[in-house]
């Protein structure tokens, strides 16, 4: 029996777990040497970033240090990193079950861990995370606990690693100096930056951070008084309301501006766009104020359970159903969308009733049919949603008029929901995988851990991608305006109306402000859109005032009257070949032909009397080739309103693509955007909101075309491009200040003027297009348009600027990467 014993006591000893645990004893690696630092970066973002970089070098004799070059997804791989780096589970404590907190780590590695022989075994480990909150995290081997006045970040050693050598540990504030640090630090340069030389004790540094990200961190975190402002919630609501308010105001000055009853079709118009507006602002209510409702009346109430999640889903529910009415959606397809809501909301309060595993709302874990359940579920909301898009934007430009047939609509809403899913799905095996990068899971709870977090992934679905689906609804704004202007413009039943009267004037200002300049004015965590309002209305108002006294058209001719009305009447083509006389009897005029001096004089003098006849029909400084400068491609200015948006949208595809690799994808950002359970919406998202600008820029440049300053496509454009960069660029200028995330500005700033000048030498080019069969080639027809210097340079001038600016942005690298949605 004695020996019995004995042997079992050798065989328990000598055990795979047993081995290990006396691997990641302190003597084990008491000839390991460690430097490790933490780095703040502040300036150009909202939120401060920390990134902790660590090196450890351990004895080639430890016995698991030959398991580091296994493939990472290998047991013996991560049981060996957990001794280094003390996080993540072993196999044998997710089986019990005791302390979930070490299974998951929260995060960011985008460069992955390194392992190399160099005098031993080295390892580089790098992590990133944000302080969105004040909720206290660890990245790397460095604890912060972010408080409303101080932060604190300290050095948490690896149980494994406390008998080693600590080489070097550095902590690099970014700018705040520290307020306390203890033990005393050996070493610095400036005051925040602190360095520690073999420290006894784990560092610890309190210090203030910059007050833009602190305020930041502080609206954002549930329960401080000031989070009810910040972007979450009023603040967030903020353009919406101002949207919704700006476009009743545009629809009112637009009714005033008829001088009469309205007719039944403008009247339409009209209350849609009044109805539309109206919705918005419910709908900003509902995207950002209603969980902080939700969650009010739950503290009054004392509720025993959150169901913030399941007020989420049914709030998105609720906005695509509201959308599909307000679409005018045929009957039957209406009473689909209502029955499919309603068996949603009746199987969700069923399953919370009866504590059923098929939805992820229940107390419940989610059974392995409610796995698959759950997806389908999460995509009716976006399927709804997606419906209503198409459908209110559809009723908003063509009020009415023929459209898509409704099953296009529905296989559209049904693909955009697909990949929604899709993206979601893949995005969540990611986030396992990152956030168990350390975890051995026994093989009797691997399923259950990935089941609760999958659960739990699905529950959150609708509150984290309903901000995402709000912003897309919030495009629609620009439907809603051109399709009320476009019912409701003057020159309709005005002949003499060559140009948008006072009203139209006023509401393509209002038009400018609302679509075409990016909201980037976010300050201390609270909305600053006032700002970008205020400053695109008295930047269009300006260039309106300055393009009405220097522009042609308005010039006055006989009578007093603008020559724009009294030429209006003119044949176009003659106002063409007016232009090709000029032209041709200018050309002759400095080329003089063969003859002898007499003749080559008399010849002149014939030629300036017939240029002084053309000039003497036209005010002083007008030219006859001044015109169809002027006037533009089209017969009246909606048709050049229509005409440059068109061409605008075309020619900003590439800028689109430019804003969109540097927004998403350039540097770390595109495996925060790969992870984002809602990525393929903020995908849709950045592309049509460039594309909306480009293409709202357009509008406003084609609508205004006879009154802007500047008697060229490229100089009009130009001046167009100058209003849009005076918001953007006081932006900057307050952003660099206040040390906030600055969002690509100026590559906006570059893209939109290339745009723009490209799109007015476009419609320049289809101004004289009747003249390309008199050239050889294009490049012959833009020689003969453009013999004005001034007019080549400007072009010329904005594409290398834009191109120059484009071009740094990408090689530069730009400001930290986003802060990810975290669950």
């Amino acid at each position: 029996m004695l020996l019995l014993l004995f042997l079992l006591l050798c065989a328990l000893l000598s055990a795979p777990g047993t081995a290990r645990a006396a691997d990641c004893s302190p003597d084990r690696l008491k000839g390991a040497k460690v430097t490790t630092a933490v780095e703040f970066v502040h300036r150009g973002s909202a939120v401060s970033s920390v990134t902790s970089v660590t090196d450890i070098t351990v004895p080639a004799n430890w016995e698991q240090a030959p398991h580091l070059f296994l493939d990472t997804h290998a047991a013996l791989y991560r049981d060996a990193l957990r001794c280094l780096l003390g996080k993540g589970a072993s196999a044998e404590e997710t089986a019990s079950g005791q302390d979930d907190s070490t299974v998951y780590d929260y995060e960011w590695r985008f460069k992955p861990l390194s392992v190399s022989r160099r005098n031993g075994i080295a390892v580089h480990y790098e992590a990133v995370g944000w302080v969105q909150n004040l909720e206290s995290f660890q990245v790397g081997l460095w604890t912060l606990t972010p408080d409303e006045n101080e932060w604190a970040v300290e050095l948490k050693r690896p149980p494994g690693l406390r008998e080693a050598t600590w080489d070097s540990v550095h902590v690099r504030l970014g700018g705040p100096g520290a307020m306390s640090a203890s033990p005393p630090p050996a070493a610095g340069e400036g005051r925040s930056e602190l360095s520690w030389m073999k420290p006894g004790d784990s560092p610890r540094v309190v210090f203030r951070p910059p007050a833009a990200q602190q305020w930041t961190a502080i609206v954002q975190s549930r329960g401080q008084r000031w989070a009810g402002l910040g972007t979450d919630s009023v603040s967030g609501a903020f353009p919406y309301f101002a949207t919704g308010a700006l476009s009743l105001v545009a629809g009112n000055r637009l009714r005033r501006g008829l001088g009469r009853p309205p007719l039944p079709v403008e009247r339409k118009a009209l209350t849609g766009l009044r109805s539309w507006s109206l919705l918005l602002m419910l709908l900003g209510l509902i995207v950002f104020m209603g969980d902080d409702l939700y969650y009010f009346l739950g503290a009054r109430l004392a509720w025993g359970k959150d169901y913030g999640s399941t007020v989420s889903f049914f709030s998105m529910l609720f906005i695509g159903v509201a959308l599909c009415f307000f679409g005018k959606l045929r009957s039957f397809l209406l009473a689909a969308v209502c029955s499919l809501a309603g068996c949603l909301v009746a199987l969700y309060v069923g399953a919370e009733l009866s504590h059923s595993a098929l939805v992820s709302s229940s107390d419940v874990l989610v059974s392995h049919v409610g796995a698959w359940l759950v997806v389908v579920a999460s995509a009716v909301p976006v399927f709804v949603c997606c419906l209503g898009v198409i459908s209110s934007g559809q009723r908003l430009l063509l009020l009415g008029g023929r459209g898509l047939p409704q099953w296009v609509m529905v296989s559209v809403a049904a693909v955009m929901s697909g990949l929604t899913m899709l993206w979601a799905f893949l995005a969540f095996g990611r986030s396992w995988e990152r956030r168990t990068w350390l975890t051995n899971f026994a093989p009797s709870v691997r399923d259950g851990y990935r089941l609760e977090t999958y659960d739990w992934w699905w529950q959150w679905f609708a509150s984290d991608t309903l901000v995402a689906v709000g912003d897309i609804v919030v495009q629609l704004a620009a439907l809603a305006l051109v399709g009320a202007l476009r019912v409701c413009r003057a020159e309709q039943y005005d002949n003499e109306s060559f140009t948008p009267n006072a009203a139209e004037r006023s509401f393509m200002v209002i038009f400018f402000a609302v679509i075409v300049v990016p909201n980037y004015a976010y300050y201390f965590g609270f909305s600053g859109y006032i700002t970008t309002l205020v400053l695109g209305i008295l930047a269009a108002w300006s260039l309106l005032a300055l393009g009405r006294s220097t522009s042609v058209l308005e010039q006055p001719a006989a009578g007093n009257t603008p020559l724009g009305k009294a030429v209006s009447r003119t044949d176009r083509a003659e106002l063409l070949r007016m232009a090709h006389r000029y032209r041709e009897l200018q050309s002759r005029l400095h080329r003089p032909g063969a003859g002898t001096p007499n003749e080559r004089s008399e010849s002149q003098e014939a030629v300036e009397q017939e240029i002084d006849r053309l000039d003497q029909c036209l005010p002083d400084g007008v030219r006859p080739i001044d015109l169809p400068f002027a006037f533009g491609p089209m017969v009246t200015w909606w048709g050049n309103a229509c005409r440059c948006a068109l061409i605008a949208c075309f020619i900003g595809l590439p800028a689109t693509g430019v804003m969109y690799w540097l927004d998403l994808v350039r540097g770390d950002s595109w495996s925060v955007t790969a992870e984002d359970i809602g990525g393929f919406l903020s995908v849709v998202l950045e592309i049509l909101y460039w594309q909306l600008i480009w293409a709202g820029g357009g509008f406003f440049l084609g609508a205004l075309w006879r009154d802007l300053p500047g008697r060229n496509g490229p100089m009009k454009a130009l001046s167009v491009a100058v209003a849009f960069a005076v918001p953007v660029g006081v932006h900057e200028i307050i952003a660099q200040i206040t040390g906030e995330g600055l969002q690509n500005t100026v590559p906006a700033v570059a893209a939109f003027a290339s745009v723009m000048t490209f799109s007015g030498l476009v419609m320049d080019v289809q101004t004289f297009k009747s003249e390309r069969r008199y050239r050889s080639s294009n490049v012959s027809l833009l020689v003969y348009i453009y013999q004005m210097r001034i007019a080549s340079v400007a072009f010329l001038l904005a594409q290398l600027v834009a191109l120059a600016t484009i071009w740094q942005s990408f090689t530069k690298g730009g400001p930290p990467s986003s802060p990810p949605t975290t669950r």
